[in-house]
């Protein structure tokens, strides 16, 4: 009989985006605000799925960037066609924390971003 190992764990992350108080002002919230992994090789998956009347998407040049950029944990991000998710593996081998900039874009080319974190807590 074969053995199967445990399948690859998966965290989405949803995503809403608000306008501001302000033009070209955006509020947005993920949930989780700041998840712990603690699996190696976690797929993180960032998905708009509420902003509201705009349509708001990942920065289709440079949807992400992450501080340390030199860690060693996550992969290269992938855009999908759509642009509302945003999907990039973690080995999560090293406890730290990442800095996340997520960089979005309207239908009029207005960009701004969110900064959320990504706790490392390997087992």
């Amino acid at each position: 009989m074969t053995k199967l190992t445990q399948s690859t764990p998966f965290l989405n992350i949803l995503i809403k985006v608000r306008e501001g108080d302000t033009p070209n002002n955006y509020v947005v919230e993920t949930a989780p605000v700041a998840p712990y992994i603690t699996q190696p090789d976690t797929v993180i998956n960032y998905q708009i799925f509420d902003s509201g009347k705009h349509k708001i998407v990942f920065d289709s040049k440079n949807p992400m960037t992450v501080s340390p950029a030199d860690n060693n944990q996550l992969s290269t991000p992938s855009r999908s066609l759509s642009g509302k998710q945003l999907s990039f593996i973690d080995a999560n081998t090293s406890k730290m924390t990442l800095n996340i900039t997520l960089n979005f874009e309207t239908e009029d080319g207005v960009q701004f971003s969110h900064d959320p974190e990504v706790r490392n807590e390997p087992d």
